[in-house]
């Protein structure tokens, strides 16, 4: 002061310099194929004390916090962009980016060849197809556990009578066809031949001794 006296305890003010953006990183949410209409992310950032901007399907960025949850989303593809700001206003760019595609349609499954309506064949050979590609398939024979199979599917061994074949898809994204394609047939008994010879009787014949040139006969046979 002007009398000459000095502040012992001078003012201090420290500050940290940070031009560093945080980096977003994603911890948890679907990427590919889901056959679910919701999907739930978890992110976060290397700094703390970050905040949060997302941006669906291209979107303006708005505010949000993790986990993020989305509801009724449509058909198809989808991607989800996230970014963090850190206590110094460092925006990370670019953007955590998830990616994924919504498919809830079941598949169609349809049976291409197999037995005749009636056979005598004991071993019965099926191929089968879906309209999506990438299908698995599960079969069940005469009402049985459904089991995984491939096409061509043969089955030996059949007993005589009616049997039913069963098969649906299931595609890549989990959805199964809830109305597997079907097809029954009929194993029959092979005829037997008949081995018995037939039996030959003759009926009218001629007086035994005759005096005619002439003799008429009438016969009959079992078969």
């Amino acid at each position: 002061d002007a009398a000459g006296n000095s502040d012992d305890t001078p003012a201090s003010r420290g500050w940290t310099v940070d031009t560093v953006a945080p980096d977003t990183s994603f911890h948890g949410g679907p990427s590919g194929l889901t056959n679910s209409s919701s999907a739930t992310f978890s992110f976060s950032a290397n700094e703390a004390g970050s905040t949060f901007e997302c941006s669906l399907d291209d979107a303006a960025y708005q505010a949000c916090t993790s986990p993020r949850t989305y509801t009724d989303l449509a058909e198809g593809e989808h991607n989800l962009r996230v970014r963090a700001t850190d206590p110094a206003g460092n925006t990370d760019a670019p953007p955590a980016s998830r990616a994924w595609s919504i498919d809830t349609i079941a598949p169609h499954t349809a049976i291409d060849t197999g037995p005749d309506a009636q056979t005598t064949d004991t071993s019965a050979t099926f191929t089968f197809s879906s309209n999506e590609s990438g299908s698995s398939f599960a079969c069940s024979l005469d009402g049985g556990d459904y089991e995984p199979c491939t096409s061509p599917a043969t089955y030996n061994g059949l007993a005589v009578g009616a049997h039913e074949f069963r098969v649906r898809a299931t595609d890549a994204a989990g959805n199964t066809d809830a109305s597997p394609a079907v097809r029954t047939w009929e194993v029959r008994a092979p005829d037997v031949p008949d081995t018995t010879p037939p039996n030959t009787s003759i009926g009218d014949r001629p007086a035994d001794p005759t005096n005619s040139r002439s003799a008429s006969f009438t016969f009959t046979g079992t078969d």
